[in-house]
């Protein structure tokens, strides 16, 4: 089930790239809106639908491709949004918090996990996931200044 995820996110990051170039003009916000949107309705899918292991799967995978597409978009957006002289930096700052978050994210999710049960886990990426539309939810109007061309 794993290496379903993990497949399902490469194909899901190549999908954005060429999604955002092909049918948003560019404006990866918008994709990543809309992937977070189904990112959050595939977990809680998973997390409260009884369903067999195969479905359970189909489910992960669809999570992992809309995960990994934002990850991928997020430093070429931030690039974008911003002018020339400040791309470099906001790609850091952005890539600092992404990478940072990963490790308080595997401690505390594990934490929960053993203190108050999955149950919580699963309502905590729910509600991290409706954080993360509102979000993405006020760049859907952004254009890209794309000034490294």
């Amino acid at each position: 089930m794993t290496a379903a995820f993990e497949i399902a996110g490469i194909a899901g990051m190549l999908f954005t790239g060429w999604a955002t170039d092909r049918f948003f003009g560019g404006r990866a916000a918008r994709v990543c809106l809309l992937c977070m949107v189904f990112a959050t309705a595939f977990i809680t899918l998973f997390w409260l639908l009884p369903l067999p292991p195969s479905a359970m799967t189909l489910l992960l995978m669809g999570a992992g491709f809309c995960i990994y597409g934002p990850q991928a978009l997020c430093a070429p957006l931030m690039a974008n949004l911003v002018t020339r002289r400040g791309a470099a930096s906001a790609v850091g700052v952005t890539s600092l918090f992404a990478y940072g978050s990963t490790v308080f994210s595997g401690w505390g999710l594990g934490l929960l996990a053993d203190t108050c049960g999955w149950s919580a886990v699963f309502a905590c990426l729910c509600a991290a996931g409706l954080v993360g539309v509102a979000a993405w939810l006020p760049l859907w109007r952004a254009k890209a200044h794309n000034y490294a061309t």
